[in-house]
């Protein structure tokens, strides 16, 4: 009978129950559109960082981080690679010498982080070649063709075939010096890295360097299954035992975190939408119970007790939150949907997002278990929203609602 009566009251009114069902709606909505445009962009910020400069997991030297000297190298990594690439969990693998030092350009001199790789490995690796704006990659043959970011050519003032000498300290510590020549300027989502990061060849920074042949400072990995990337981690230890094994959390812990802190964020943003909309139905509600004074006075004095009031008030404000959040829930889905294969260009903003890593070209997304975070929260919020309203039907006195004009 109280399912029967709540839901006839909430309809007679039609306008005042449509806006409330359209204001959930929308917050519901705007919830998930939100979280799927943040978990997005950050998404594509830890794809950008583990496909196109970390790799899935990278061996060094139990020191080389810490000390960033070139003498501390795996040995054999020749050998190595051949073993992992046998692997058919691992779909890149990759060696490479780094070494720290300065670039020097006609004009300035710059600090730089000196990559030497095997070209056509890192087309799998990282896909560096794609991120060439200007120039060739590698195709010249010459064994100092260097790649350098286009951030750090305009900071240097060059430009291609330009010539540049890279500074740095030898295994024996010694400062030795190379000419090079700009072969290629690229230009990745990750700005702040283009005027750090430069490309030569491996075998001849290896000789540079004073390395031996089979020595490098730097194995890369990338997977092809990234449920895969324990186990195969765990693998790695045992291949190369005497070295340090990490993923791409360990080597950049910030993005480790995000994903941690994502489901508080959700929490957070949900929390502060569906609060703005509680004024809202209290409201609603709270008019709907004053505007029906006499009528609830009537129903006491016939016998409907207190705790039968306070149900069928709880009963309406939940009847306009599951017939709006499934909608709004339906509709954010969509949403998601549409613009997850299309994306959402925002490409005006494109100089200060690569500063940080960001694409301009954003894909929203959201896990299931985000939409029954959601659900719950509204469902809570309806009841919450309800309570005051309820309370005051209670507060009436039957023979004083009755004679209330």
């Amino acid at each position: 009978m109280l399912f029967q009566i709540a839901w006839r009251n909430i309809w007679r009114n039609k306008a005042r129950s449509l806006v409330v069902i359209s204001s959930i709606i929308i917050g519901v909505w705007a919830g998930i559109f939100i979280l799927s445009f943040s978990w997005g962009l950050y998404k594509n910020n830890i794809n950008e960082s583990v496909y196109k400069q970390l790799s899935h997991i990278q061996i060094h030297h139990p020191n080389f981080e810490e000390e960033k000297d070139a003498k501390f190298t795996i040995l054999n990594t020749d050998a190595i690679v051949k073993q992992f690439q046998s692997d058919d969990r691992i779909a890149s693998v990759s060696s490479r010498v780094i070494s720290i030092g300065m670039i020097t350009s006609p004009t300035t001199a710059s600090g730089v982080k000196i990559y030497g790789i095997n070209p056509a490995t890192e087309v799998t690796q990282i896909a560096l070649n794609e991120s060439v704006r200007e120039g060739a990659y590698f195709d010249s043959g010459k064994d100092n063709e260097i790649l350098i970011g286009e951030k750090l050519a305009k900071k240097l003032k060059i430009k291609l075939k330009s010539k540049v000498v890279l500074t740095f300290t030898n295994v024996n510590s010694e400062i030795i010096s190379g000419a090079f020549r700009v072969g290629a300027i690229y230009r990745s989502k990750n700005i702040s890295l283009d005027e750090v990061n430069v490309y030569v060849q491996k075998e001849h920074l290896r000789k540079l360097l004073g390395l031996k042949p089979s020595e490098s400072n730097e194995i890369a990995i990338l997977v092809k299954d990234e449920a895969q990337l324990d186990n195969i981690k765990n693998y790695s230890k045992t291949v190369v035992s005497k070295a340090k094994v990490e993923d791409w959390k360990e080597l950049s812990p910030e993005l480790s975190m995000i994903i941690e802190s994502f489901n508080l964020y959700t929490y957070i943003i949900s929390g502060i939408i569906l609060l703005a909309l509680t004024f809202g139905i209290v409201n609603t509600m709270l008019m709907a119970v004053l505007e029906r004074i006499r009528e609830l006075g009537m129903l006491m004095a016939i016998g409907l007790n207190k705790r039968k009031i306070f149900i069928m008030i709880m009963l309406e404000t939940f009847y306009l939150t599951v017939i709006g959040a499934p909608i709004g829930l339906l509709v954010g889905w969509l949403t998601v949907a549409i613009l997850g294969k299309t994306g959402i260009n925002i490409s005006m903003f494109s100089e200060g997002l690569a500063s940080y890593g960001f694409s301009s070209m954003i894909y929203p997304v959201l896990d299931q278990e985000k939409y029954v975070i959601i659900a719950t929260m509204c469902l809570i919020t309806a009841i919450v929203s309800a309570m005051y309203p309820a309370y005051k039907a209670l507060q009436l006195n039957p023979s004083e609602a009755i004679r209330k004009i």
